[in-house]
């Protein structure tokens, strides 16, 4: 699937240039594919970061991977390619970078009108995830969020083996623990002021990313679902 094209992203705007992906179920994976095709289809350099922790071995999908602890670490970022900027790493993760950083790539990013785009959730690479008090950290300067989950989770028990944050999922979601996850119920966090529409920034525009519909079975659910979640949502994709 050509996800930028999909997400109507293959060409930025001055408009839309900063993008950040919440949720679970692919979004890490989501967010290099995207940066790989607008710079396919752009020929340009695009800036990767997160306001949350990403695993070492992510890194290694960008072309570039330069931590940075304070501006001077960024006086020389390549020209070409994807480049991907983080904090410090600790552990086998990195931590996030620091606000005046984040304000840096924004001002730099849209001063050249290159794309910007931010991992601004965490998931311990659960299919679905519901967020807690301090999640996700989206920056308010966002113009497009894209709400990412996983539909490989569905027909699953509730349990903390498939859903990060299974309580507070089962709060939303009115399901019980170890209750199968459904469709309604994964719409019901998904369209939840505390759930997928959690800390998006006023006037951005919102996208649900329904990822692993990888039959079609899955696909004709996503599909169902889709219909609910546009009225909450700008547009929703439906893919793999």
């Amino acid at each position: 699937m050509n996800l930028a094209r999909a997400l109507r992203l293959d060409h930025l705007s001055a408009s839309y240039h900063t993008v950040s992906l919440v949720g679970a179920g692919g979004k890490s994976t989501a967010l290099f594919q995207l940066a790989r095709q607008i710079a396919h289809s752009s020929s340009s350099t695009i800036i990767l970061t997160a306001t949350t922790h990403l695993g070492v071995w992510q890194t290694k999908l960008a072309d570039h991977h330069i931590v940075a602890g304070s501006l001077n670490d960024l006086n020389n970022i390549p020209l070409h390619g994807v480049i991907l900027i983080t904090g410090e790493i600790e552990n086998d993760r990195t931590k996030p970078i620091n606000q005046t950083i984040l304000n840096w790539l924004r001002e730099n990013t849209k001063t050249r009108n290159i794309p910007l785009l931010i991992e601004a959730d965490g998931s311990r690479q659960k299919p679905l995830k519901a967020p807690a008090t301090h999640e996700p950290t989206i920056p308010e300067f966002t113009d497009t969020v894209i709400v990412v989950a996983g539909l490989g989770a569905l027909g699953k028990p509730l349990t903390d083996e498939f859903v990060h944050r299974a309580e507070i999922f089962s709060q939303l979601s009115g399901l019980q623990t170890n209750q199968p996850i459904t469709p309604d119920a994964l719409n019901r966090v998904l369209t939840h002021p505390q759930g997928g529409l959690k800390n998006i920034p006023p006037l951005a525009r919102h996208v649900a990313l329904l990822n692993q519909a990888d039959t079609p079975e899955l696909q004709s659910i996503g599909g169902g679902m889709a219909r609910e979640l546009l009225d909450h949502f700008d547009s929703v994709i439906v893919g793999t």
